[in-house]
């Protein structure tokens, strides 16, 4: 958020609209904070932690795409592939967490090209604790700091790791109170 100022701020005048400064946000927020979620949906999207899943096998032959997969063939899905491919989102480098919200500002159907915990039976086991988490750490320290970059620092977020994960390079920030000034 420190490289992207004006998501920053629609992020916290929507915080600061719904849930106000005298308490921290709670789970029931979490459903009138679209645009707080959009944006976490949108790091999750082009920040993908997991940019490979697990391998798994097939079960039985199949096509897939026209293609012939036979049983017992080893299948790994590229979510980082998935997350940037311009065939499913247009500015596919931009951050935009509009992407995810309807005409009304409401969050949306997630395309089905978003799968940063993956799918089906596979999917991973975290993410009904980590989602709630997710929202309830982004919207308190949303709602809680201003963070920026120092003079002369460049906003782009290099990120780095490997095929099983990914982190940022380190960088710095400049955490600022917005509660108690």
């Amino acid at each position: 958020m420190a490289g992207l100022p004006d998501i920053q701020c629609q992020v916290q005048e929507e915080i600061d609209r719904v849930v106000g400064k005298d308490r921290l946000p709670t789970i029931k927020d979490r459903e009138n904070l679209s645009y707080t979620e959009a944006t976490l949906h949108e790091a999750m999207r082009l920040g993908t932690v997991v940019p490979v899943g697990l391998p798994h096998s097939t079960m039985c032959d199949t096509k897939v795409g026209g293609y012939d997969v036979p049983q017992d063939t080893v299948v790994m899905i590229n979510h980082w592939a998935l997350h940037h491919d311009p065939n499913y989102w247009k500015d596919v480098e931009k951050f935009d967490p509009t992407r995810y919200l309807d005409e009304n500002g409401k969050l949306g159907m997630k395309p089905e090209s978003w799968l940063p915990f993956s799918a089906g039976r596979r999917v991973c086991l975290g993410e009904v604790v980590a989602k709630p988490e997710l929202h309830l750490i982004f919207a308190t320290i949303m709602q809680r700091f201003k963070i920026t970059l120092p003079e002369g620092t460049n906003p782009e977020l290099k990120l780095g790791g490997s095929s099983s994960n990914t982190q940022p390079a380190p960088f710095k920030i400049i955490v600022e109170d917005r509660i108690n000034t």
